[in-house]
């Protein structure tokens, strides 16, 4: 069984912020995001980190847009052999450092980043004398 992260850990591995972190998993199926119910937090495998974070780096490197990032990056992480973008133009990834680098930013916000609790904050109890 893969771990499951929440929003804050991959909005620092893709270094973006909550608003476009929200937006993409809002109006996208990205692979490796588990959006059930509306009131329940995502949770977000490896798979989905890469996938964010692969897609926040086209978005914001080479300027493509969302749609086609979401696309391009399920080619990418899917494929070992370059990407077709147009007839003499190819996409090589290197996959093996991209995700060791989205590894090592993983592994320091799990270490520095706790989960927000969701819902009303529990009643104070007063203590019995």
């Amino acid at each position: 069984m893969s771990r499951s992260y929440h929003v804050e850990i991959a909005m620092f591995a893709a270094n973006a912020d909550q608003k476009w972190v929200d937006n993409l998993l809002s109006r996208f199926d990205v692979r490796g995001v588990d959006s059930s119910k509306q009131g329940l937090s995502r949770r977000i495998s490896d798979v989905g980190i890469y996938h964010i974070a692969l897609i926040r780096v086209l978005t914001a490197e080479l300027e493509v847009s969302t749609a086609r990032a979401v696309i391009l990056a399920e080619q990418l992480l899917g494929l070992t052999h370059p990407v077709s973008v147009a007839e003499d133009i190819k996409l090589v990834f290197d996959r093996p450092s991209f995700e060791r680098r989205i590894d090592a930013r993983v592994a320091e916000a799990v270490e520095s980043i706790a989960p927000a609790r969701r819902g009303r904050p529990p009643k104070r109890r007063a203590i019995d004398e």
